[in-house]
């Protein structure tokens, strides 16, 4: 429902734009990490096409194992009775009231209590409580195929301008447990079946193919395949590369039908205004940028606002050039 008000308002725009002097054939659509999620998917839906000519999509992709979940109502029964009391009968007018009146706040603590460690253990991937879902009906639908479906029949939007991004160390902001206490890390090895990145056919934990799997992706990213106090810079690659390999892979297929550019940008500087990092692990002292650094750069941001001035000069060249590279893009592709 969330990506049918955002078609509603590229309508609306495409209507109205020449009131305020605008070109109804240069509108431009940005996502960051959880909306990168749906404006990737606007290059694969039919009711978005001629609503825009180019996109922006930074840390995030339709081709996430996260994203795109056949409908049911598992998630609404389980909403319902967070937020309304776990012995109660399941009533959807009720659940729409409780909707319309809860806070921001009640209803992202009610999601992150959706699924119990069994239910992730036994779902095997990365879980959005709240990501799209592809609907039965065709009429009215935002999607009715998953992502990799339509690239393969090749029904991909082709003729819009596409940058594509992410930043070099995509999910350190999320492991911050991990940086104030590397022996966690540890840990890891016993419960790593509970982190592989699966899309498709779902395979019991202890199965074969699943532990087959487990060992090549260990074997790979970590030293003697064994995670260490001191594997945390190879635990936040992998962690990142589950971002970043679906982003990539969403730019090659999209590339492979596309008519028109498909750019791919890295993000890897690390200043003053790289805010996710100084507010998540300030004292790490690595390179690079993780999830959300881009933003101050791009745009002026509000927590910010005091560091803009006292910039060092490389860092004010910085910003013109970012800013610069993404306004040429929106003006001209």
């Amino acid at each position: 429902m969330g990506a049918k008000d955002v078609i509603l308002a590229l309508r609306w725009i495409r209507n109205n734009i020449f009131i305020f002097h605008g070109d109804q054939n240069r509108v431009t659509v940005v996502g960051t990490q959880s909306s990168a999620n749906l404006v990737s998917s606007l290059l694969l839906t039919s009711v978005s096409e001629d609503l825009f000519a180019r996109v922006i999509i930074q840390s995030g992709c339709a081709l996430s194992p996260a994203e795109y979940k056949s409908y049911s109502f598992e998630i609404s029964n389980k909403l319902y009775w967070n937020l309304n009391g776990s012995l109660k009968k399941f009533n959807r007018t009720k659940l729409y009231e409780i909707l319309s009146n809860a806070s921001i706040s009640e209803l992202l603590l009610a999601s992150e209590e959706l699924f119990d460690s069994t239910e992730v253990r036994d779902c095997q991937r990365l879980i959005n409580s709240f990501g799209l879902t592809v609907e039965r009906t065709k009429k009215g639908a935002f999607m009715n195929k998953f992502p990799l479906e339509v690239y393969k029949s090749r029904l991909a939007n082709n003729d819009v301008e596409v940058m594509l991004g992410y930043t070099s160390l995509e999910c350190l902001y999320k492991l911050k447990g991990f940086v104030n206490n590397r022996k966690l890390l540890k840990y890891l090895n016993y419960n790593f079946q509970y982190l592989l990145p699966f899309e498709g056919r779902q395979d019991e934990y202890e199965s074969k193919r699943y532990k087959k799997i487990r060992r090549k992706i260990m074997d790979f990213y970590f030293v003697n395949g064994t995670i260490k106090e001191r594997s945390l810079r190879r635990y936040t690659k992998y962690v990142s590369d589950q971002v970043i390999y679906p982003l990539i892979r969403q730019a090659r297929l999209h590339t492979g039908v596309s008519f028109n550019n498909v750019y791919l940008y890295r993000f890897s500087f690390k200043g003053s205004l790289s805010v996710v990092w100084n507010t998540s692990v300030r004292n790490l002292n690595w390179g690079g940028a993780t999830g959300g650094d881009e933003i101050c750069y791009q745009f002026r941001c509000k927590s910010a606002d005091g560091n803009y001035e006292s910039t060092e000069p490389s860092e004010r060249r910085f910003i013109k050039k970012i800013a610069r590279l993404l306004a040429n893009f929106a003006r001209f592709g």
